[in-house]
């Protein structure tokens, strides 16, 4: 499970690097593989965390290994890192609420690493199974931190260079988010990189 995770981690991040530097042709690649890996966290956090398969649930011996916080954590933490990745598309893509979005995963991740960290000092949590979360949430919660301090304008003009057309849409759309005809545009700048 965990090379899985990797392998898209790893393939996620080549095809953030060929979208910045080769542009928009690159755009429904890395959109596709940033949705697969929030599916990936929401459907098998549970397995990927605990280091279990499927066929081990069925046996007694193997569902006897699982607590109450084992099981709870590592379906929570799915959902909070599926959603993390879901605002980093936001961020990417520079959809509505992004920066909500961002600000909300930061916290999330932020309130879940201080949760384990007290967690840990008050009950005897096996240190490795409370280290996956610590790794995965500081990594995390510096990319959104990243996202989320850089200049809105300065991730268009990395990303959308070749769009100043779109740039400019978003930025008018941004400034008179209730006029539709800037959302008009906004929406018909977006379709032609779709």
């Amino acid at each position: 499970m965990k090379r899985v995770e990797l392998t898209g981690i790893i393939i996620t991040g080549l095809l953030i690097v060929l979208r910045i530097v080769f542009g928009t042709f690159f755009n429904a690649s890395l959109m596709v593989m940033l949705v697969l890996m929030a599916i990936y966290y929401l459907w098998f956090g549970f397995f990927l965390f605990n280091n279990v398969t499927h066929e081990q649930l069925f046996t007694k011996h193997d569902r006897g290994k699982f607590n109450l916080f084992n099981i709870s954590s590592s379906i929570i933490m799915g959902v909070v890192y599926s959603f993390t990745v879901i605002s980093i598309m936001f961020a990417l893509f520079f959809y509505s609420k992004m920066n909500l979005m961002l600000g909300s995963s930061f916290f999330l991740l932020l309130m879940s690493l201080i949760f384990s960290i007290i967690y840990q000092n008050y009950y005897n949590v096996e240190k490795k199974y409370l280290h996956q979360f610590y790794i995965r949430s500081a990594a995390y919660g510096i990319i959104c931190l990243f996202l989320l301090l850089t200049p809105v304008e300065k991730r268009l003009k990395v990303l959308f260079s070749d769009h100043p057309n779109f740039i400019e849409a978003y930025l008018d759309y941004r400034e008179n988010p209730d006029d539709p005809k800037a959302e008009e545009e906004l929406r018909k700048q977006r379709n032609r990189f779709r």
